[in-house]
């Protein structure tokens, strides 16, 4: 089967992703990726019904580079009050 063939690919209610036959990820934005990195970045956070891609044999291998780097901690500014002159 012809997998850029619109009959042989999926598409999640969900998120709204297409899968083709062989596993392919066509994200919104982006390269194409795999069921591994949809799940770490997008199903293991969403866990919403009618997420197609919930079983881990077609998963395949999730690896750290599937999911996103950890940024740095952001700094919070420390609100004042004009009023009182006090912080929260």
């Amino acid at each position: 089967m012809d997998s850029n063939n619109p009959q042989n690919r999926e598409i999640c209610p969900v998120c709204g992703v297409s899968i083709t036959e062989d596993g392919q990820v066509n994200f919104a934005n982006g390269s194409p990726g795999t069921r591994a990195r949809l799940y770490a970045r997008v199903c293991h956070y969403a866990q919403k019904p009618g997420c197609i891609n919930q079983k881990p044999q077609l998963l395949g291998e999730i690896t750290r580079a599937d999911g996103f780097e950890s940024g740095e901690d952001l700094v919070m500014p420390v609100a004042f009050s004009s009023t009182t002159g006090a912080t929260n």
